[in-house]
Parts: structure tokens; C-alpha cells; sequence
């Protein structure tokens, strides 16, 4: 089981009500996606200490599967319409959540 994890660096200060948008956009559009599960959307809570103001991160099967999701047209569609117009940096991290596994068969 892989996880995936995106933090958003906004490029200018947004309002709450644009991020409540982007936050349901966001659910809205990736469970579309079967592969995605788990899906956790979210907001910072402390600006002092935390850069990134968005999250999205969920679970998927594998690498293999990630790819899958990464090229459908629905999260290419999101990326365009919901974060292009809003982000100014995006942290993407995968992590293999089943202990003993070989990262290289993820």
C-alpha cells in the first residue's frame, strides 16, 4: 500500500472561502478516481511554523496504480482547474505503508 501526499504552498494569500472551495473541489473530483482511497483533504492550522496552507494525501495499491491515477484525465483535469490557479508549490511525497515490504516493489 502506497500513500501519496501533496502540500500546497499558496502563491498569495488566499481567503477561507477559497479554501473551503478548493478543500470539497478536491474531494469532490479524486473520489472520482477508484484507485484513490483513503483520501484525506486539509488546511494548516499554525502559518507561523507550516509554509504549505493545503493538503491532499490518500492510499492507492502501488506505484503502478499512482501512475494510473496521476495520468487519468480527471486528476490531470484537477491539477489544471483547481491548483494550477492557486498554487505556487506543491511538495509530492509517496511513502510504502506495509512494513517489511521492498520499497523497490512498491
Amino acid at each position: 500500500m502506497v500513500h501519496h501526499i501533496c502540500l500546497v504552498r499558496f502563491l498569495e494569500p488566499v481567503s477561507n472561502e477559497v479554501l473551503e472551495n478548493l478543500m470539497v473541489e478536491t474531494r469532490i473530483r479524486l473520489l472520482k478516481i477508484p484507485e484513490v482511497l483513503n483520501l484525506r483533504v486539509g488546511k494548516r492550522i499554525d502559518s507561523l511554523r507550516n509554509p504549505y496552507g493545503f493538503f491532499y494525501s490518500f492510499d492507492t495499491d502501488d506505484m503502478q496504480k499512482l501512475s494510473v491515477i496521476r495520468e487519468s484525465a480527471i486528476y490531470v483535469q484537477f491539477e489544471r482547474q483547481v491548483l494550477e490557479t492557486h498554487r505556487h508549490e506543491a511538495l509530492e511525497l509517496d511513502f510504502e505503508m506495509e512494513p517489511g515490504k521492498d520499497v523497490r516493489y512498491s
